[in-house]
C-alpha cells in the first residue's frame, strides 16, 4: 500500500526521523524527480509542537537541502507549507527558501475544507 511504500522508500519517497536527545521529534522526507528536463527535489517535515521553536526545524530542514544539493546534486528544492503557517515559512526562509505563489484550495484540513498552501523553492546558490 502507499504508506508502506512511502515508509520502505520504494516509491521514491525517503522518510528520516529526527530526534533529540534520544527522543522522536518528528520526521523528515524527500522525493526527488529524475526526469532530466525536470530534475528537482522535495521536502516535508513534521515536528511535533513540543520540539518547535527551538532551531530543530530549521536544521533538519538545512541538513536535508545540503545533502540533497551537495550528494545527490539537486539544483533546485521545493517545499509547501500552508499558506498560514506564518511558523514554517519562516523556518524554510532561514534555510534560504523564497516564496513562488500560492497554491489555492492545495490540500484538504482537518475541518473538511480545502486550503491555501505556499510553493517555495530553493537554488543551490540561494542555501544558506
Amino acid at each position: 500500500d502507499e504508506v508502506t511504500a512511502d515508509l520502505l522508500g520504494t516509491n521514491g519517497t525517503v522518510l528520516l526521523v529526527i530526534e533529540v536527545d534520544g527522543q522522536v521529534a518528528g520526521g523528515i522526507q524527500y522525493c526527488e524527480e529524475n526526469d532530466p528536463q525536470y530534475r528537482h527535489a522535495g521536502i516535508d517535515i513534521y515536528l511535533s509542537s513540543r520540539f518547535q521553536d527551538r532551531g530543530v526545524g530549521t536544521t533538519a530542514v538545512r541538513l536535508v537541502a545540503r545533502f540533497l544539493c551537495e550528494q545527490r546534486g539537486h539544483h533546485r528544492l521545493t517545499i509547501d507549507p500552508a499558506a498560514t503557517n506564518t511558523r514554517a515559512i519562516r523556518c524554510y526562509e532561514k534555510v534560504g527558501f523564497r516564496p513562488v505563489g500560492i497554491m489555492r484550495r492545495y490540500e484538504r484540513g482537518p475541518d473538511g475544507r480545502f486550503h491555501d498552501g505556499l510553493l517555495m523553492d530553493l537554488l543551490r546558490d540561494d542555501l544558506e
